[in-house]
Order: structure tokens, then C-alpha cells, then sequence
């Protein structure tokens, strides 16, 4: 009986801890990835002025390595696309530039806790933000990275990563 007990307590104890993170506007977002401990933390609302829908920092927890990424619109059709950066230059870059230090890009997609998955919310305060996030092939991007070749990075993180904060 006290297994049963606990079995009922988990599932309750989940749906309470749940809504604190779903009024979490997409913008305020933090999401964990647990093969690597890598963490994604979006940057807040932004300016419409730059083009950008988010703006966000990964981090490696336990070796310092820190990203910088970007999800604009773009693409056939028009959707949110993702890219990481690692180490690039400072000011005016050559397309060279940009590739040599580009880590990933491709399309971001949420997945809800149903397991329904779409687009990224763009930047709009009423979106709340998504359970996960699914980057394709991003720990396949992060072996053949600058960073993985020196050894900063060691532990292959996964394409998902799970809501874990807000940073309201």
C-alpha cells in the first residue's frame, strides 16, 4: 500500500510544482540538458530593432564553456532557426568568420508537455514558454565544434532541453 501511496503522491506533486514554470514567458526561460549539465537562459524580451526573436547564453556547467545564440526568422517557410556561436570575433566579421565559429544551426522546436511538438514561440509576451526545447543534431554539432576539439568541452550534451527555471 505505501508504494501505491507513493505512486499517486509523485504524479500530484508534479502537477503542483508545474505552474509556477508555465506562466514563464518564453523570453525569461532556463532549460537544462542532463547528459552534459549544459543550460540554455534566454536573454529577456527584445527590441524588434535588431531582427532577432531571442537572444540566449549556453553554458557547460563544471568547465566555464559559455555560447552565445540567436533565433531569428528565417528559412523556406519563414521559421524560427537557431544558431550558436562560440569564441567569434569582436565587431565586423568576414562570412569565414562567422562559419569558422559557428557550432550549430538549424530549426527549434518546443515540445509541450503532451508531447505535442511546433515552432519556438517568437518574441510575443503572451506566449508562455515551452516545456522543451528540441535543437536537431546539436550534440552531433557540439563533437565537430572548435570547443570539443580542445577538450573544453567533454561530455556530448543531447538535442533536448527541459524548462527548469524562469528568471523573472
Amino acid at each position: 500500500m505505501n508504494g501505491l501511496r507513493r505512486l499517486w503522491i509523485l504524479p500530484l506533486a508534479l502537477t503542483f510544482a508545474a505552474p509556477a514554470l508555465a506562466a514563464c514567458p518564453q523570453a525569461l526561460a532556463v532549460y537544462g540538458e542532463a547528459a552534459s549539465a549544459a543550460e540554455i537562459a534566454f536573454s529577456g524580451p527584445l527590441s524588434d530593432a535588431d531582427g532577432m526573436q531571442h537572444r540566449f547564453r549556453l553554458s557547460f556547467a563544471g568547465n566555464g564553456v559559455t555560447m552565445d545564440g540567436v533565433v531569428m526568422m528565417a528559412g523556406e517557410p519563414d521559421r524560427p532557426w537557431g544558431v550558436v556561436l562560440h569564441q567569434c570575433p569582436e565587431g565586423d566579421a568576414t562570412g569565414a568568420e562567422i562559419a569558422a565559429c559557428t557550432v550549430w544551426e538549424g530549426p527549434v522546436y518546443g515540445i509541450e508537455s503532451d508531447g505535442s511538438a511546433g515552432w519556438l514561440p517568437v518574441l510575443d509576451a503572451s506566449h508562455d514558454a515551452s516545456n522543451s526545447l528540441l535543437l536537431p543534431d546539436f550534440g552531433a554539432a557540439v563533437m565537430r565544434s572548435q570547443a570539443w576539439m580542445a577538450k573544453q568541452i567533454t561530455s556530448v550534451p543531447g538535442d533536448v532541453f527541459v524548462l527548469k527555471a524562469c528568471q523573472e
